[in-house]
């Protein structure tokens, strides 16, 4: 079934066209639109020269999505941060449970 799920990604131009190839690999269409970030005097987490946020609106199978997103994470570690809407954030690694589930 074909959805579209909103990208929401900080990195470099060069990173957001690769993961954009990456994805259309998948058989996903992308539409990335880029912003400037917001300006302040202070931040708590500066960006990285020339990271620009970027949104990436992906259609096509939620499962060719995320193994788009997945290839890209595996080979650009911590290159950039890549969050796909109303998917839990596993940035900080994947999420474990103590004890049974169930």
């Amino acid at each position: 079934m074909t959805e579209t799920r909103r990208i929401t990604f900080q990195g470099s131009d060069p990173l957001a066209r690769t993961l954009t190839q990456m994805l259309e690999k998948e058989g996903v269409t992308v539409q990335v639109t880029r912003s400037k970030p917001a300006t302040t005097e202070h931040q708590d987490s500066p960006a990285r020269a020339g990271d620009l946020p970027a949104t990436l609106m992906a259609s096509g199978t939620l499962k060719d999505i995320q193994k788009g997103v997945r290839k890209f994470r595996m080979r650009f570690p911590g290159a950039a941060k890549v969050i796909i809407d109303d998917e839990p954030d596993l940035s900080r690694g994947p999420i474990f449970h103590r004890g049974r589930l169930g």
